[in-house]
């Protein structure tokens, strides 16, 4: 039923608009967080609704807690309809590394959730706490957890299928908020068993998970913004696509400057000696051509000639 309801919703809002590839990738990213906007709304308003009937603090505490996870959402939208912009005068490469700021922006939110699940567990290895509200709470926290984890499933599914890493972010946000949905109902069935330790020790182990992800997309997301350089299967990719050209004998000095979902890519070829100026500039423009259409890219190369040759 989830999967049916994703792929109802990439074919109506993605699918029926348009087949173009940059339009595509910023309507992925736009139904997302769009999607999740609204499924935080929807269960803001559910769990604030039952906290305040119940008189549960702790229900309507985690009902703020998933309003709060708009802000992350808000963050994605924001990201897409500022990296989807056109290149300008000051941006010429355009807008795509809006998405890795946002990326790294979720993954400091989650650092800091993290961090404060870590001190909550803690004090309540010291000081247990029940959740009020009896079967109400066990309810709506358990419909929650169901539905932040379809959240996290469709932020995954659709940050995958478009290489957006501001997406799976997003998505680990989902699955940490319904994590804590679900440690919310087992710490509380556990504690009515006399397991006062459960609650506490579950949320140590998923603290640390969370901060374990944060970290990593901190890195991932700072990498690229400081130029990490490309993949070895790029570089490979880049030289074996080069020297299939005829009379492109070596290609070194390959850079690979990433803007978000566009990339510019420069190397050097050598051909030689023996070649004219035309016939240098035709077998640089062959490579130009392969190379962006494989890759998908703007494409630079300068012409050498062979040393041996020259």
């Amino acid at each position: 039923m989830a999967d049916f309801f994703t792929r109802w919703l990439e074919r109506k809002f993605i699918i029926a608009k348009t087949t173009a590839k940059e339009q595509d990738r910023t309507l992925y990213g736009l139904l997302e967080a769009g999607a999740s906007i609204v499924g935080n709304i929807v269960l803001f308003l559910l769990k604030l609704s039952v906290g305040l009937y119940i008189g549960s603090i702790s229900v309507i505490a985690d009902a703020f807690h998933t309003f709060s996870d708009l802000l992350s959402s808000a963050m994605v939208w924001v990201g897409f309809k500022i990296g989807s912009k056109a290149p300008d005068r000051k941006h010429p490469h355009g807008h795509g590394r809006m998405e890795t700021i946002v990326t790294l922006a979720i993954a400091v939110l989650l650092l800091m959730t993290g961090l404060e699940l870590v001190v909550s567990s803690v004090k309540r290895f010291f000081v247990p706490r029940e959740v009020g509200g009896g079967w109400w709470v066990l309810a709506v926290l358990s419909f929650s957890f169901v539905f932040k984890e379809w959240m996290a499933r469709f932020a995954f599914y659709l940050g995958k299928k478009i290489d957006a890493p501001a997406l799976i972010a997003d998505g680990w946000h989902h699955r940490n908020d319904a994590v804590a949905s679900l440690l919310v109902v087992l710490g509380n069935v556990g504690v009515g068993r006399g397991w006062q330790w459960l609650d506490p020790l579950l949320g140590t182990v998923v603290a640390g998970l969370i901060i374990y992800t944060g970290w990593k997309l901190t890195l991932s997301s700072g990498d690229k913004l400081l130029g990490v350089s490309p993949s070895q299967e790029m570089l490979d990719h880049i030289r074996f696509q080069a020297v299939d050209v005829e009379g492109v004998k070596e290609v070194h000095d390959i850079r690979v400057h990433d803007y978000g979902p566009h990339r510019e890519i420069s190397l050097h070829i050598e051909v030689p000696g023996s070649f004219d100026l035309v016939t240098a500039h035709r077998v640089a423009d062959e490579v130009e051509k392969k190379l962006a259409a494989s890759l998908q890219a703007g494409v630079v190369v300068h012409v050498d000639p062979s040393p041996e040759e020259s």
